[in-house]
């Protein structure tokens, strides 16, 4: 197994993340044998891309930040997180898959989010299409899936978390829409660590089911369906070109949101093409 740590605990300073119960907590999984840590990076996608691309980075690999300064969204949205606060971490797979099958690894990465949730902290948070993680109306985090190609298979996929865990918002202190974190709805800390073990412990199992068993991957649609906090409620999603108002009907297994609008048309709506707000609460 290799654990590489940051350049800054190479020298001796203690972090506040505690890397080494998390490599014995997964040495016998597949995002245990190559664990990057890192006490400060722009974005932790960004930085797994470059060594899957240059460096032939193994499936499996797991990079964390304790503090990301430039974290990337959908739609080109910065996700900033201060040092200690939040989890903020990507894996590397290299699934046999066709670049239309993709959606299928984001649900169950984010997925594997909820359960991790569930398990750690009690709270019991839903996925809003295509990629956030709410609790109720408030964001608690999200998830940015990003792949290359070869020929017409993925060459390789990276699958990033940010999870608002310990962080409280200030006073003023705004990110545009509701936004919450674990500690402000639980009313405890929680060990980033935890739930980092038991959210790639699950992933591990749902990605080796969903890639050797068609029944298991229906069954894993089916419980992404019903941690929806979309399907059945006024939308209005905004495209860039046209806003479309409506209730959201279904997310098929492409990943593409089912619309029907007002005079009864079926729109079909593609992930990474909008932002979704529920038409009742103004959510973002």
């Amino acid at each position: 197994m290799e654990v590489l740590r940051s350049r800054e605990e190479v020298k001796g300073i203690l972090t506040s993340f505690n890397v080494a119960y998390v490599a014995d907590a997964l040495k016998n999984s597949m995002f245990g044998k190559n664990i990057i840590f890192e006490e400060r990076l722009g974005s932790t996608n960004v930085f797994l891309k470059k060594i899957a691309q240059e460096e032939g980075a193994a499936e499996g690999t797991v990079v964390i930040a304790d503090e990301q300064t430039d974290g990337l969204g959908r739609m080109g949205r910065r996700w900033f997180s201060k040092k200690g606060e939040n989890l903020l971490f990507s894996v590397l797979l290299r699934p046999t898959l066709a670049p239309d099958n993709v959606f299928i690894l984001t649900m169950i990465f984010a997925l594997a989010g909820t359960d991790a949730l569930k398990e750690v902290s009690g709270l019991d948070a839903g996925i809003k299409w295509p990629n956030d993680i709410y609790l109720g109306q408030k964001k608690l985090g999200g998830v940015l899936t990003e792949f290359s190609v070869l020929g017409e298979s993925v060459q390789y996929l990276v699958l990033g978390m940010g999870l608002n865990v310990n962080w409280k918002p200030k006073e003023g202190e705004t990110t545009g829409y509701m936004t919450s974190s674990v500690f402000s709805e639980s009313g405890k800390r929680v060990s980033r660590e935890e739930l980092l073990v038991f959210l790639l412990g699950r992933l591990a199992v749902y990605y080796q089911g969903c890639m050797e068993d068609g029944k298991e991957k229906e069954l894993l649609y089916k419980r992404w369906n019903k941690k929806s906090v979309v399907l059945g409620r006024p939308v209005v999603i905004e495209t860039g070109k046209e806003r479309i108002i409506g209730n959201a009907a279904e997310i098929d297994q492409d990943g593409a949101l089912w619309v029907v609008t007002s005079e009864g048309e079926e729109k079909r709506i593609l992930c990474g093409d909008v932002s979704v707000k529920v038409n009742n609460s103004d959510e973002r």
